[in-house]
């Protein structure tokens, strides 16, 4: 576990830079920005956490639960405050919170992590977003798919997917298949799908940010 958090470090430290840029770009006004920047608290918040909880040898588990119950919940939020199925967007929220509470109380519980919740967040998510897709493209909006906002509703879209293929499996068998010398497929997946993740959020704020400052 020491050698994974070792490995992440460049994530944990682009978690950081990717919050401050976007404190000092955005505009809590917006609620978009909103979204996003309370997601950005959460990640930074995590990942602070679990690091003084290993320091003091201390369970990760509920703490990374509780994040991904909200980092799911405010990406859905974020999801239905920019596309044009609000309704099934809320009925939505509402089914993973509901889930995620029995699921924490009642199914894999507070003392470890819980996959389950992230898994079917995340499937969620994806559903919506596609489905968000397929409405926009029957009503031939095209220009949306190239616009900013897309690109903002697409960002955590391969974060969640990879994380959620790691999780599903609960077999160290797998994730433990190693790629390349003291690499492990689990590592690797970690820090591919956060590379991205955070890309395509910083590239949403500078094209947010030029687009202002051009208007």
């Amino acid at each position: 576990m020491e050698v994974l958090f070792e490995y992440l470090k460049p994530i944990k430290i682009l978690v950081l830079l990717t919050l401050l840029y976007a404190l000092i770009c955005l505009k809590w006004k917006n609620s978009t920005h909103r979204y996003l920047i309370i997601i950005l608290i959460i990640c930074f918040v995590t990942e602070l956490t679990n690091c003084i909880l290993i320091v003091n040898h201390q369970s990760i588990g509920l703490a990374v639960t509780i994040s991904v119950i909200c980092h799911h919940t405010i990406w859905l939020l974020l999801l239905s405050n920019n596309n044009n199925i609000k309704n099934l967007s809320r009925i939505a929220i509402m089914a993973f919170l509901l889930f995620a509470i029995i699921n924490l109380f009642y199914l894999e519980g507070t003392k470890s992590f819980n996959y389950l919740t992230f898994v079917l967040g995340a499937f969620i998510y994806i559903l919506c977003f596609i489905y968000h897709s397929i409405f926009e493209l029957r009503h031939e909006n095209l220009p949306l798919f190239l616009s900013n906002k897309y690109l903002l509703t697409f960002a955590p879209v391969i974060f969640f997917f990879g994380m959620s293929f790691m999780f599903a499996f609960k077999s160290k068998n797998i994730t433990s298949t190693m790629l390349l010398p003291h690499i492990k497929l689990y590592d690797f997946v970690i820090y591919y799908v956060n590379i991205i993740y955070y890309v395509l959020v910083n590239l949403y704020i500078y094209r947010d940010k030029t687009t202002r400052n051009t208007a």
